[in-house]
């Protein structure tokens, strides 16, 4: 604990008054620098962990956070599968499918797609139906269901009548496309679609025949999770329900090269951004650097009438501590303002420029993911950083030598 006096010299210290206006003038700058650094680490921490999540609950919709299928040359009841791990904890549901890979035939083009055949109940419950862009859910034979981005790459609209096309491998080894008619129910809500993958077609399992080739379609489950974090513990306890025989593959499997170039982005920006912390830092050094030599007289009184040189030292480190934490949070707040004000602020400047709209509405589409732990941490090492950039200056005031400077030497 700091003594009454440590505490009056830490006020005195932190407005040196007219005769360390640059000491003052250094020590701002320290402290803006501090609160835009804090702030930059937490907005590119927050957008990074907003497009993971994004990732996340984009695939969980159509592919599930687990994909469940049985072992090699073995066929699978994924029905039965769904409903013994449907009710398992951190399970959200449990979708039996069957999805083969097919071509969409629209006026003699081929389109390469992935076809999932939902059972009546899946249909019914699926999130991405719930509710249609346009049309109605692919609950008749022969109907499908397309995500409205691909559908405008590819010029559909609900009603249109389409062939799905199926390799099929003669006796003699001949190849063939065989097609079957089907027809467009719906389009539903889909995020813009990923150039290296194909559009996925929804319909249901009874009523495309296309399904009916258990060579060629796979049977899985798609398991949504209540929480994707928990994904290590619920796929040991769907293994220990189903035992061995399944294989288990996981949403971060599947995408490990996006999620790690994601996590490779964000280390490179947390680095980069830090950067600006740092310097921060360092004049904060400067400025309590500059403050030890400018209060080397009024150090050397206070030696004398029996102040300890650790007590100047604690009051040093303190100076340089509470103007870190002053920008600290200062950065947080900012921060946490313009996360949680993003229509206001988009509002204010779409009336200041109204040609900039298209790029206010990617400001308001940015994924937002705040992790409490990882403010934590930033804030933890920013007042640690203030702490260890104030030990130089807080060692050169304690070891003032009271008779050296009084004498004028």
């Amino acid at each position: 604990m700091l003594a009454r006096h440590e505490r009056h010299l830490i006020a005195r210290y932190l407005w040196p008054g007219a005769g360390g206006r640059l000491v003052l003038l250094v020590g701002a700058i320290g402290c803006i620098g501090v609160a835009i650094g804090v702030a930059s680490l937490v907005l590119v921490l927050a957008v990074m962990n907003g497009a993971t999540a994004k990732l996340a609950s984009s695939v969980a919709p159509v592919d599930g956070h687990l994909s469940i299928t049985a072992a090699a040359h073995q066929l699978m009841d994924e029905a039965q599968v769904a409903a013994a791990i449907a009710r398992l904890p951190g399970v959200a549901r449990a979708e039996p499918l069957r999805e083969i890979t097919a071509a969409l035939s629209i006026d003699g083009r081929m389109s390469p797609i992935r076809l999932q055949g939902l059972y009546p109940d899946g249909l019914a419950r699926h999130p991405a139906l719930s509710r249609m862009a346009m049309g109605r859910r692919p609950d008749s034979p022969d109907s499908i269901a397309v995500g409205e981005n691909a559908a405008l790459q590819l010029g559909l609209l609900p009603g249109m009548p389409v062939a799905l096309g199926r390799v099929e491998v003669a006796p003699d080894r001949a190849v063939s496309l065989k097609l079957f008619d089907a027809r467009v129910a719906g389009l539903y809500h889909d995020d813009e679609a990923d150039g290296g993958q194909s559009p996925v077609v929804i319909g249901p399992v009874t009523g495309l025949p296309i399904l009916d080739d258990t060579a060629a379609v796979t049977r899985r489950v798609a398991v949504t999770l209540t929480k994707p974090a928990d994904e290590a513990m619920v796929t040991g306890e769907i293994r220990r329900r189903l035992g061995p025989g399944y294989r288990i593959a996981s949403w971060t499997q599947t995408n490990r090269t996006l999620l790690a170039a994601l996590a490779t982005e964000k280390i490179g920006m947390t680095i980069a951004v830090g950067l600006v912390t740092v310097i921060a830092l360092f004049n904060i050094l400067s400025s309590m650097t500059l403050l030890a030599r400018s209060k080397r007289r009024e150090i050397a009184v206070l030696r004398s009438m029996g102040m300890s040189a650790r007590g100047i030292a604690r009051v040093f480190t303190a100076v340089g501590s509470v103007i870190a934490g002053v920008g600290a949070v200062a950065g947080l707040t900012l921060a946490s303002g313009l996360l949680t004000q993003r229509e206001r602020i988009a509002a204010f400047a779409l009336s200041l420029a109204p040609t900039r709209e298209r790029e206010l509405d990617v400001f308001l589409s940015l994924p937002i993911g705040i992790s409490p732990h990882e403010v934590a941490i930033i804030g933890v090492c920013v007042l640690a950083g203030a702490v260890l950039a104030s030990l130089y200056p807080a060692w050169q005031a304690a070891r003032v030598s009271p008779a050296l400077v009084l004498r004028g030497e």
